[in-house]
C-alpha cells in the first residue's frame, strides 16, 4: 500500500515547481490514493479554490481532501460568517470529502478548521466532543485488519518542535478518545513542517510540509507513507529540490496492538533511499 499526503499548497501562492514534482510523483509512483489535508488555497476565494480542486481532479489517483483555515473566505468576515465552506465544496466536488472504507484502509476526515473562534487567532483548529463522536462511529466500520487513519487540518497534539506554536481546542482529548476507538494513523497540515512521532504505541501522528511558497525552515515537501507489514508504517518525507522531488528521510513504526506487537516502537530509522 502506498499513500500520497500533500496538504498546505495553497493555490494562489502555491510553488509552481513543487505542484509539478508531486504531479510527477502520483504518475510515476502510483500511489493508491492521494490525501490532501486542507489549505488547499490561500485566501479561500473562488478561483484559487477552483485551480485547486481542478489540479486535484487531474492526479492520476483517487484523492480525498478535508478542508483548512485558509479555505474560508479569508478576509471576508461576511462570507465566513454566512457561507464559510460553500467554495470549497464546489470546487472538490467529484472528489471525496466523506469516510473512505475500503479493505487496505478506513480514512476518517474530520474539519478542524473553524471561520470564527471566541480566541483572538481564530485560524488554530478545534474539535468538538460530537465530531470525535462521529470519527470514532466510522472507524468501526472498518475492516478487518484495514489501517485506520483519521486526517484532519490541525494536528490533534502540536509536536513541541513544530515551527509555530498553537493548540487545537479538544484535539488531546480527541487525540486519545479516537486512538481508543481504534485510529492508528494521524495525518495533518497547518504547520508546513514534516514530522513523525508515535502517540503512546498504538498509534503514529504524521504532519507534512507545504507545496506552496509559504515556507517554514524546510524547502517544499511532502510525504509518503507505505505499510510494509500488517504492523508496520513507514513514512518517508520529500523533499522538492531544483524541480525534483527528492527522499529526504525514511522512518519505519511498528504499531502495537496488531498481532501482539509491543515493541520496539521505531523499527527503522534511515538515510533517503
Amino acid at each position: 500500500m502506498l499513500l500520497a499526503h500533500f496538504t498546505d499548497v495553497h493555490f494562489g501562492y502555491e510553488d509552481r515547481n513543487a505542484i509539478d514534482a508531486a504531479t510527477r510523483y502520483v504518475e510515476d509512483n502510483k500511489p493508491d490514493a492521494v490525501i490532501v489535508t486542507g489549505d488547499i488555497s490561500q485566501d479561500g476565494r473562488a478561483d484559487e479554490l477552483d485551480a485547486a480542486g481542478e489540479w486535484m481532479r487531474a492526479l492520476a489517483a483517487p484523492v480525498i481532501v478535508t478542508p483548512g483555515n485558509h479555505d474560508v473566505p479569508y478576509y471576508e468576515p461576511l462570507g465566513r460568517l454566512l457561507y464559510p465552506w460553500t467554495r470549497f465544496h464546489r470546487a472538490a466536488h467529484g472528489l471525496r470529502t466523506e469516510a473512505w472504507h475500503t479493505p487496505e484502509w478506513s480514512i476518517v476526515p474530520v474539519n478542524t478548521a473553524r471561520a470564527w473562534q471566541l480566541r483572538a487567532n481564530w485560524a488554530q483548529g478545534a474539535i468538538s466532543r460530537g465530531q470525535t463522536a462521529e470519527a470514532g462511529a466510522e472507524l468501526q466500520k472498518a475492516a478487518p485488519g484495514a489501517l485506520r487513519i483519521v486526517i484532519t487540518h490541525h494536528p490533534l497534539d502540536w509536536p513541541n518542535d513544530a515551527p509555530i506554536k498553537g493548540q487545537t481546542i479538544g484535539g488531546v482529548r480527541g487525540l486519545e478518545a479516537l486512538t481508543n476507538a481504534g485510529a492508528e494513523l494521524f495525518l495533518s497540515g497547518h504547520l508546513h513542517f514534516a514530522a513523525a512521532r508515535l502517540y503512546g504505541t498504538r498509534a503514529l501522528c504524521i504532519s507534512s510540509g507545504t507545496l506552496s511558497q509559504r515556507l517554514r525552515h524546510e524547502p517544499p515537501a511532502f510525504t509518503a507513507i507505505r505499510r510494509p507489514e500488517p504492523d508496520v508504517v513507514e513514512a518517508e518525507v520529500l523533499h522538492v529540490v531544483q524541480g525534483r522531488a527528492q527522499s529526504a528521510s525514511r522512518r519505519a513504526f511498528r504499531l502495537a496492538g496488531r498481532g501482539g506487537a509491543d515493541a520496539p516502537a521505531q523499527i527503522r530509522a534511515g538515510a533517503p533511499g
